[in-house]
């Protein structure tokens, strides 16, 4: 036999043993979630004013900033869980349209607030006091819980099992029995914070038992597992 044909049938045969290598496995997907009840927030406000001088307009932006620092003592939330350093002024321009010139209007003072507090029940009357102290924008508050590490690992070994479940129906459909694990890779998707709110300022302030209303949803965390395992016969 010629070295051409040796080569040949090493090269079939090594084929063959890679398909039949690649036969034995099995690759599924599984997905799980758990969900927990947030016990931590952070609320993001913010506050423009415009005035026609630059001191002025820091100083009205100031004195709302110092009314929520007073406000957030009186609810007993500590100072090392309020962040008042985010400031930016700025040049205020209008144009004119008679004189094709940039007319200075004014200047604007803004001020950004961050408040960390671990009791949601006052998260509706923290809102509403930034409202009436002269906050202009409350974003949605940043939802959170101090199980998130445990969630994260329960939401994986859902998704562990779920991916069990569907090597051992994909097996046993096709005759085979499931074997030992080859490979795993996950995932986990952090949760997105529930919005029960998006509202400018003015309009949170006309309702009158507004700081009632605000129920945050549970988060829910979700994890997906790929994993490879070995079919015996």
């Amino acid at each position: 036999m010629t070295k051409s044909l040796w080569a040949v049938l090493l090269l079939a045969l090594s084929i063959n043993v890679m398909a039949e290598e690649q036969a034995r496995t099995v690759t599924v997907t599984g997905s799980g979630f758990t969900e927990v009840e947030p016990d931590r927030a952070t609320l993001r406000m913010s506050i423009s004013v415009r005035e026609p001088t630059l001191a002025a307009a820091q100083k009205e932006a100031a004195a709302v900033t110092s009314k929520v620092l007073k406000m957030t003592d009186r609810m007993e939330i500590d100072r090392d869980q309020v962040d008042t350093t985010g400031a930016s002024v700025r040049p205020d321009y209008r144009w004119n349209r008679e004189t094709q010139e940039q007319e200075l209007r004014g200047y604007i003072a803004d001020r950004q607030i961050a408040v960390e507090i671990e009791d949601l029940e006052k998260l509706g009357a923290l809102i509403e006091g930034a409202v009436n102290a002269g906050v202009n924008q409350v974003t949605p508050p940043q939802l959170d819980s101090s199980r998130r590490k445990q969630a994260y690992r329960e939401a994986l070994s859902a998704a562990a099992e779920d991916a069990r479940l569907n090597a051992i129906q994909l097996a046993e459909s096709l005759g085979a029995t499931l074997g030992p694990v080859l490979s795993i890779n996950s995932g986990v998707v952090a949760p997105r914070p529930p919005v029960p709110y998006q509202a400018r300022a003015q309009a949170m302030a006309a309702e009158s038992d507004a700081a009632e209303t605000y129920n945050p949803a549970d988060l829910k965390f979700n994890a997906t597992v790929t994993v490879v395992f070995e079919l015996t016969e």
